[in-house]
């Protein structure tokens, strides 16, 4: 897992990826699996790189964009880790959108 923040011009970025299981249809055995990339600003991509863990449990608020490359990314804009606490920073995503 990379773990560097990136900085251009006044912002700085971690992008990220998590994985969410799809609901578990009846009658069948397998669960598919979604997987999302994520971008965290300033203080929350600094909260991300030191409080989660790959396999561990993140909670977020954030909104869906669409990237240069037409692909979906989630711009984080409130963290929860573990249900003990958690971040907000004002986000302006209108930097890389």
């Amino acid at each position: 897992m990379n773990l560097t923040i990136v900085t251009e011009d006044n912002y700085s970025y971690y992008k990220f990826s998590i994985s969410v299981d799809q609901p578990k249809h009846i009658g069948v055995d397998s669960i598919e699996t979604d997987l999302f990339t994520c971008l965290a600003f300033d203080d929350n991509a600094k909260s991300v790189i030191i409080l989660y863990s790959k396999g561990g449990t993140i909670t977020f608020v954030g909104s869906l964009r669409k990237a240069p490359d037409n692909t979906a990314v989630i711009i984080v804009e409130k963290l929860h880790f573990q249900n003990r606490f958690s971040v907000k920073v004002a986000v302006d995503s209108g930097q890389l959108f």
